[in-house]
């Protein structure tokens, strides 16, 4: 401890270090500043955002209120066109008509059918309502409550049938004239011949009370003059509630809500979705920002006072970009602890070897001091160079998928930006943990961990990172998915294939570059084409040595120091890996690298999926593999789908002969164990006798087995599936 104190203020007496260290920490927190501010300014702007964003979804959703009251409204209209056509309304048609039409209109609480009836013909009325309910008399309600009988002397409207859309049906008789209110309604709507609306009251359903409104439309047929004459009117309660919240209901906690009257003096509140909003006054009172809308309903106008709650706008997703940034600069801050650390130990090493010098023992000692320094320093040299040489990419990349997040508006593409950003900053960070072990290749103590995996993960992530490059420099680049199983080191694998790309993007001017896999014997052989410059002969036997750079090179581009090529070769040599290159000057270069085949049933990995949409489908999962058949199994549950599982056609027949519930969806393994997926597939929809739709999963490239399983009419993917790929798939089903 003692001897790292006193090494530590040596070094800092040295006013070189000192100036260094200062600068490189001004370099640092000027660094963090600028981060914050942009992280602040894209924030605000992130907010503004989300506000129009907000104001646009509620004008969407008051259109949608609008319409909702329109169709309700309608009704009455159609119910309407009932008496005309039959002269009547029976308490049957009205029944079947909001059995059939009305049982999902938003707010509807009952609809009915009020006759006008002369009072000579009020006893011959109830005569024949009683034949089907014998209870029914026409009634009206004095100023005390209590129901009397109407009066004969003038004509009444009695409610002949009011029924509610869940076929239940409410007590009849009442006189709707009886009541001021009412008879003021009926009056306006006579005389307007369209639709009217009261004001707010008290409505029932069944034990419930809530505030609603009665909306009343007028009837008319001709005498025997060919006079029109009223013949009664349609009568709708609807409720105010349901009818906003059916709606708005989902954005409460983003949204404050309150809707008013605006014809009556007193302007009542109609719905609140808060306490605060309880009257016109409170509303009228608020600073907050907010948007008015109005709302037609029938003869009436009605006022909707929107307030935004800005706090609850901003969604989490809006702060993921910034989360690449932050972890980007812990990098950084990781990586110059580490180089300062490094000088320190070379600082050490060379105060060392100046103690040791004077005897003959002393200058072997010293020598071989210095060339420990002079390693420390290549690895110090070296680890530069490569942070330059490959951190810069995916910085590179995260910086232009966060330009296009800021201006993008869409929501999927916003989605898969983030996932892009994410992605980039996975891969930086499993550079930097390799860069930290790089360093040991030569002396040949890195560890290493084979395991085996799909080699188009790997391929998937140097997709990600080097698209956005590629349009930058106007270059055609491309991938050839492969399902291939390889058993390697995957981060050091990942890191060949990332040097051998960032080499041909950048001695690549013009044309294309090409990542594809060639299937051989024993091994798969992953190649890079280019159409760059290409290397001479002697370039050729002299390309993989440290710090080698061609003069054309050189010239094309002044990135890096050589070293690129030479990681590739003392990795794979650690990976026992066989590698090459075929190059041709002007025209282009391919570089390989040759990777055993491994075993799926080995990878052993349940892969972790983000939530999907749910499904909500009864499925039968064939797989005779335990492991791929729990990893469908917890995949599935979590999309709320029921599950039976089965690993092979005992299993099946077992299932069958239960008489168990039709499976809304069949996934499985075409290859089982002395039997194939479509051979079951068919057993199980004989049995049935229905073509219950089928998902068969594969891992043969076989053209054969493909045209087989889409001839029997079932749908066709190859291993490995991707989670959201195969929901995808089930909601297409």
């Amino acid at each position: 401890m003692n001897s790292q104190t006193i090494n530590l203020k040596q070094l800092f007496e040295d006013k070189k270090v000192r100036t260094q260290a200062i600068i490189a920490l001004l370099v640092l927190a000027m660094g963090f500043v600028l981060s914050i501010a942009g992280f602040v300014e894209l924030q605000t702007i992130a907010n503004e955002r989300s506000y129009l964003q907000t104001q646009q979804h509620t004008e969407a959703q008051l259109k949608q209120v609008q319409t909702n009251i329109d169709i309700s409204l309608d009704s009455l209209i159609e119910i309407a066109g009932l008496y005309y056509a039959a002269g009547d309304v029976s308490r049957s048609q009205l029944a079947s008509y909001i059995a059939s039409d009305t049982k999902y209109h938003s707010g509807t609480v009952a609809l009915g059918w009020v006759p006008k009836v002369l009072g000579k013909n009020i006893a011959q009325f109830e005569a024949e309502m009683r034949q089907e309910d014998p209870n029914f008399s026409v009634y009206e309600v004095t100023g005390h409550g209590m129901p009397t009988p109407v009066s004969q002397k003038k004509a009444s409207f009695p409610i002949k049938a009011i029924i509610s859309p869940d076929n239940g049906s409410m007590k009849a008789g009442l006189n709707l004239a009886s009541i001021a209110s009412r008879q003021r309604v009926m009056k306006k709507a006579e005389r307007i011949q369209t639709t009217a609306i009261t004001q707010r009251i008290s409505l029932y359903a069944g034990s419930q009370q809530f505030y609603g409104f009665q909306a009343l439309h007028p009837v008319f047929d001709k005498n025997k003059l060919g006079q029109q004459q009223l013949a009664g009117f349609v009568v709708g309660n609807y409720d105010i509630q349901a009818l906003i919240e059916d709606v708005f209901l989902a954005d409460n906690q983003q949204l404050d809500i309150a809707l008013y009257d605006a014809n009556t003096a007193n302007q009542q509140v109609l719905y609140s979705s808060t306490e605060q909003l309880s009257t016109v006054e409170q509303v009228k009172q608020q600073s907050r920002a907010h948007w008015t809308y109005a709302l037609n309903v029938a003869d009436q106008q009605w006022l909707m006072v929107v307030f935004p709650n800005t706090g609850m706008l901003v969604s989490t997703a809006s702060w993921l970009p910034f989360l690449g940034l932050i972890a980007g600069s812990l990098i950084t801050l990781l990586l110059t602890l580490y180089l300062f650390i490094s000088l320190i130990k070379t600082r050490q090493l060379a105060q060392l070897s100046t103690d040791l010098a004077g005897t003959e023992t002393q200058l072997d000692i010293q020598k071989q001091l210095k060339q420990k320094a002079d390693k420390a320093n290549r690895a110090k040299s070296g680890l530069l160079t490569a942070a330059s040489h490959d951190l810069r990419q995916p910085l590179h990349t995260i910086g232009l998928l966060t330009t296009l997040l800021k201006d993008s508006k869409n929501k999927a593409e916003r989605t898969q930006l983030i996932d892009n950003i994410l992605a980039a900053v996975d891969g930086m960070n499993t550079m930097f943990i390799s860069l930290l072990d790089i360093s040991l290749l030569e002396s040949n103590q890195l560890p290493t961990k084979k395991k085996h995996f799909y080699l188009q993960d790997v391929l998937d992530k140097l997709v990600i990172d080097f698209k956005a490059k590629a349009n930058e420099k106007g270059l055609s680049f491309s991938s050839v998915e492969t399902s291939a199983c390889v058993v390697t080191d995957q981060i050091l694998l990942g890191r060949i294939l990332l040097n051998l790309l960032s080499n041909a993007f950048r001695y690549t001017p013009n044309g294309k570059v090409l990542l594809g896999c060639r299937r051989l014997e024993e091994h798969i052989r992953v190649c890079v084409l280019d159409t760059g410059i290409g290397l001479t002969e002697d370039a050729q036997n002299k390309v993989f040595e440290t710090f080698y750079r061609e003069k054309q090179a050189k010239q094309l581009s002044d990135q890096g120091l050589g070293l690129g090529l030479s990681i590739v070769q003392e990795a794979s040599n650690l990976l026992e890996l066989n590698m090459g290159m075929h190059s041709q000057l002007g025209k282009g270069s391919v570089f390989y690298v040759d990777v055993p085949y491994g075993d799926p049933a080995l990878i052993g990995e349940i892969q972790i999926i983000k939530q999907q949409s749910p499904i909500n489908k009864l499925i039968w999962v064939i797989e005779d593999d335990e492991t791929i058949r729990y990893g469908l199994e917890k995949i599935l549950q979590s999309w709320q789908c029921r599950i039976e599982s089965l690993a092979s056609g005992k299993e099946t027949q077992q299932l069958l002969d239960n008489n168990s519930e039709i499976p809304d969806v069949i996934i499985a393994d075409y290859q089982l164990i002395n039997e194939t997926g479509l051979d079951l597939v068919v057993r199980i929809r004989e049995h049935y006798q229905q073509a219950i739709p089928v998902i068969m999963i594969t891992g043969t490239a076989d053209s054969q087995v493909r045209k087989l399983v889409e001839q029997a009419g079932c749908q066709f993917m190859m291993k490995p599936v991707k989670p959201e790929d195969l929901n995808k798939v089930l909601h297409q089903l």
